[in-house]
């Protein structure tokens, strides 16, 4: 199994179905992969109990890979500090170069222009924590 996208990240999956979490590194804010059902080829609770289990954790760790690279579409990377943000804790600036997070931005980098703070600010308010 790879390492999650984000810092913190949450299993929700049981015998039934897979399902899994990913937060923002900055505000927290979840992002829930669709829930997809356990398929255990006919192998019911009780009879070939460790054959299902590994037949489980198999499809466990492909659902968790799948929901892995979905969550690339909800984070966006900073090239600045490599945090997986949400886009209210990211800056869009039609200069590339100058598009990071809300934490660096908030820092006081010189690099950071104007319109980066305040876009940072009025988009989640962590400038000012």
């Amino acid at each position: 199994m790879s390492v999650p996208l984000t810092k913190k990240s949450t299993d929700h999956s049981n015998l039934a179905v897979f399902s899994f979490s990913f937060y923002c590194d900055i505000c927290g804010k979840e992002w829930k992969s669709k829930s997809v059902p356990f398929e255990s080829d006919g192998f019911s609770i009780i009879e070939h109990e460790e054959t299902r289990r590994l037949i489980w954790a198999k499809e466990r760790d492909v659902e968790f890979e799948k929901a892995n690279l979905e969550a690339h579409l909800f984070f966006n990377l900073c090239p600045k500090c490599g945090k997986r943000v949400c886009d209210a804790c990211f800056n869009y600036n039609q200069n590339s170069e100058d598009e990071r997070c809300a934490d660096c931005c908030a820092s006081g980098d010189a690099s950071c222009d104007a319109s980066c703070d305040a876009s940072c600010d009025a988009s989640c308010g962590i400038k000012n924590r």
